[in-house]
């Protein structure tokens, strides 16, 4: 069946003809990235969170937070998260300019011209908040001022943070450019929607014009809403394994990292109001979390840590009265189970993603991934929605991240079973615990939202 499915594709995209891949979808040759050299380690799986004032420090230390990205960042700040090995990517740092949406010519001269002998420097400081959710027209711009930052050789990261697939044209600073005969094909499709059109464009410009060896976005993917009854239906955004795997390809073929800020904050707690829900259940942190993994992510970004920020601010990990929420303990519990094989992640390269049961995947309208690679696929077996990270390591071992996407609001178990050559040593880091099975097959259940890390060497 995904044999035909995938011919089936094929001939759709070459009568439409429109690309599948990211790469090449706008005028221009992607940069395969200048690797850089940072106080932090970029192979290791990092956990960050976004906003923390001085006296939350000690709780994002608790739980398990590596770094920390907020403003009014001084050196008594930078001493404590120094004192407690959380580092600080600092907004607005000592006046250098922080932008959102845009950038002008005169705001990247502005970094090209900043007097960096000024800079107070700090153990703790990893870097410089340049520009969050920009358009693509801002893109030369941000390029000037990240190469103005690199130039200096302080092992600081300038963070461009980009839009989700979510956001309108203007935000983007990109039109799909499908006509009407190209739109018919979205019923085979997402490719040919206006959504994925013009978020390729948006992620190919940036991977023509931005040399950062690393591509970060925020996506907040869980919503709710009341049924006819008043009981909460949890939603889950349909584009948001699109978009992570636009990313994930990009950053596969051209040499960056993946940074992805979660959804750990929300409007609404029960669904009354519509719109983000609340993420206080582990499961909401975990699939997150998990789904990001299976991509290839390099650092998972808390939104929101601090109870400053957007949205209600009792839904964030850090309450209006400054103490731990619910939200807290969901997502320290998942930090902590992960920061277990944070290190052995970090050894091995990503190389595909690929679903089970696509149809029962939430967060996808596509059965096909482009960051899917045919020989990558392991021996997992599975009736549920699954999705299946891969990675090689040194010596021809591989490793697997298997996370259960069936939708949250179903609360569903899923089971798969992992068969394995002989005489290969197997580990399987679930919930923090390390499970090493016995002859050629194991059969692993998930919870809802579940994932788990499989290392086969």
């Amino acid at each position: 069946m995904n044999k035909i499915l995938a011919f089936i594709l094929s001939v759709v995209l070459t009568i439409s003809g429109v690309g599948a891949s990211v790469l090449g979808y706008t005028e221009g040759t992607p940069i395969k990235a200048t690797q850089r050299e940072y106080k932090f380690d970029k192979e290791k799986l990092l956990i960050g969170g976004y906003y923390g004032r001085y006296d939350e420090l000690d709780y994002a230390a608790e739980a398990g937070i590596d770094f920390i990205i907020d403003d009014g960042i001084d050196k008594a700040y930078l001493d404590k998260a120094e004192s407690l090995n959380i580092g600080v990517i600092a907004v607005g740092y000592q006046g250098i300019g922080r932008y959102y949406g845009t950038m002008t010519e005169n705001d990247g001269m502005n970094w090209v011209n900043f007097d960096y002998s000024s800079l107070q420097d700090h153990k703790a400081l990893w870097g410089l908040d340049l520009i969050d959710e920009p358009d693509s027209f801002a893109y030369p711009h941000i390029q000037i001022a990240c190469k103005a930052l690199y130039d200096q050789n302080k092992k600081l990261v300038p963070l461009v943070n980009l839009f989700p697939s979510y956001a309108n044209d203007q935000q983007l600073g990109e039109e799909s450019g499908l006509n009407f005969l190209q739109k018919v094909f979205s019923l085979f499709t997402d490719h040919l929607t206006d959504s994925t059109a013009k978020y390729k464009k948006y992620v190919s410009d940036y991977i023509n014009k931005i040399d950062t060896d690393y591509i970060s976005v925020d996506y907040y993917p869980y919503s709710a809403s009341l049924d006819k009854n008043g009981n909460t239906v949890k939603i889950t955004n349909s584009g948001w394994i699109r978009n992570l795997d636009l990313l994930a390809e990009a950053c596969r073929e051209t040499d960056r990292k993946l940074l992805v800020i979660t959804q750990a904050a929300g409007e609404t707690k029960d669904g009354a109001e519509g719109g983000p829900r609340w993420c206080d259940e582990k499961s909401d942190i975990n699939q997150q979390m998990y789904a990001s993994l299976a991509f290839g992510a390099k650092a998972v970004i808390h939104g929101l840590f601090s109870r400053d920020g957007w949205w209600q601010t009792d839904s964030h990990m850090i309450g209006s009265d400054g103490r731990p929420t619910e939200t807290f303990y969901a997502a320290k519990e998942v930090n902590l189970e992960v920061k277990k094989f944070a290190d052995v992640y970090g050894n091995y390269k990503y190389t595909s993603t690929y679903m089970l049961n696509p149809g029962k995947v939430a967060g996808a309208s596509d059965p096909f991934l482009n960051c899917e690679v045919a020989s990558e696929r392991g021996g997992i077996k599975s009736s549920n929605g699954l999705l299946v990270g891969t990675f090689t390591g040194e010596n021809g071992s591989k490793a697997y991240v298997v996370v259960n996407m069936e939708e949250l609001n179903d609360n569903v178990t899923a089971d798969f079973t992992f068969d394995f050559e002989t005489g290969k040593n197997i580990t399987v880091y679930q919930e923090g615990s390390l499970k090493v099975p016995n002859g050629s097959s194991e059969k692993i259940t998930l919870k809802p939202g579940e994932g788990v890390f499989i290392t086969v060497e």
